[in-house]
Order: C-alpha cells, then structure tokens, then sequence
C-alpha cells in the first residue's frame, strides 16, 4: 500500500505554484505555513521562510483569497499549519468559513494542547474542516489513548524533541510509538521534523503510514531549480509507493 507524502511550503508570494507543483509530483496532502512572526514549532529554514514572507506582505487573508481562486486547480488536499493567534485575531467562526470556502481539509495548530483542540472541534462540528491532532515523544501513554481516540484526518507524529529542520536525529523511541498509536486509532499516522532523504523516508514508512517533509522542501524551493526541485519530490513519492 503506498503510504502518504505530506510536503510542506511557506505561504510565501509563490506559494501557489508550489502548491500546484507540489500537487503534480504526487503529494498526497499538502501542508501550507501560514506566515507568523513569532513561532514556536519552526527551525531556521521555515523561520526564516516566514519572516520573508512577511516582509512580501503576505498574510492569512492573502493565502486563503489565493486558495479560493485556485482550489480547482489543485489535484492534493491541503491543510494550514497555523498559530491560534492568527485564528484569534480572524475571528474563530469567520476562519472557519473561510477555510472551507478556500476548500481547506484540515488545520493544524501546533501551539494548542490537546485539550483546547477538542474545545475548537466541539465549537465547530458541523465544520468540514478537520482539526489535525500533534503527539510528541514525550506524550504519556494515556494521552496518546485519549488523543488517539478523536482524532480526525491523520495524526501527526513529531518524529524528535526539537524544533524543525533537525536532520535525522529521530527519537529512539520513535517507531515503537509510531507503531502504538497505529494500533489504536482510526487515522494514519504519519511523521514528521528532520526527514530529508528517501533514506530516511524508507527508514520511517517501515511503521509510519506517510511522512511530511518541510524544511527540506523549502530549502530546495528557494535555492534549487525547478527540475532539481521536482527530481527529488519524485524520488520522495517513489520511496513511499515501494
């Protein structure tokens, strides 16, 4: 069975062409960072993706109007990795309208815990939107039971205790968690922070049901060419369908 290649792009003034070539190599979900000034999940390559973004002058009501006129044209489904700040500052209920409108899938909001995560999809049940639940290395066995249980589209396995961008330095305790939240939810499972190589990706699939790449991948869209960019989502996309 192949399993799911989540890339992830800055929400930058190109975003949406990467979006769509990202889409055509054969990503499976999309990830799109919404550009935020003071994060807390983000390395130096997403970090300071977004501060550049910024400084284009680009925002969450730029992203979402782009994604609305362009929904058609994007073969993946796409989530937002976002701060609640940003969704705060919106207004919850005009967000969530306009995500679904902009043919949003999912949200992932890595500075709520779990419990204000269930807050959020409880105010919003009859949304589309799905709210993408985070387990750390450092998640107890009876929270991972707890979030395991309601979590909706996948579930997002951060792969170290760090922040994006660490090459390779996973958890040793990574697959054996991977492998127990795979027995009890009903979602993939799916990791993510320092996965560059197909090394790596073929390393994590042994349990994972898909990875997500980030850093890497905006490295490559900023200093790459297109045809080095797209050669390398191949050979990701290929590693996964083995």
């Amino acid at each position: 069975m192949s399993k799911l290649f989540i890339p992830y792009v800055m929400g930058n003034k190109n975003f949406i062409q990467n979006v769509k070539t990202l889409s055509e190599a054969g990503a499976d979900i999309i990830e799109i960072g919404i550009p935020f000034s003071d994060p807390v999940a983000d390395g130096p390559v997403i970090m300071e993706a977004g501060n550049k973004a910024i400084q284009e002058g680009m925002n969450i009501q730029i992203i979402l109007d782009e994604l609305t006129k362009h929904q058609q044209q994007i073969k993946s489904d796409y989530v937002l990795m976002t701060y609640y700040n940003i969704i705060n500052h919106y207004g919850e209920d005009a967000f969530f309208e306009a995500c679904e409108r902009a043919g949003v899938y999912g949200l992932i909001i890595p500075d709520l815990p779990y419990e204000l995560v269930e807050q959020i999809k409880a105010r919003h049940q009859g949304s589309s939107i799905k709210v993408i639940s985070l387990v750390a290395m450092t998640t107890a066995d009876e929270r991972i039971n707890k979030i395991a249980a309601t979590a909706e589209g996948f579930i997002y396995t951060v792969t170290m205790n760090a922040t994006t961008g660490e090459n390779g330095k996973f958890h040793p305790q990574l697959k054996e968690k991977i492998q127990r939240l795979k027995d009890i939810a009903n979602v993939p499972v799916v990791a993510g922070f320092g996965i560059r190589t197909p090394d790596h990706v073929s390393d994590i699939a042994e349990v994972a049901d898909g990875v997500v790449i980030g850093s890497e991948i905006v490295r490559r869209f900023e200093n790459d060419s297109l045809d080095h960019t797209v050669n390398y989502l191949h050979s990701i996309r290929n590693t996964l369908d083995q």
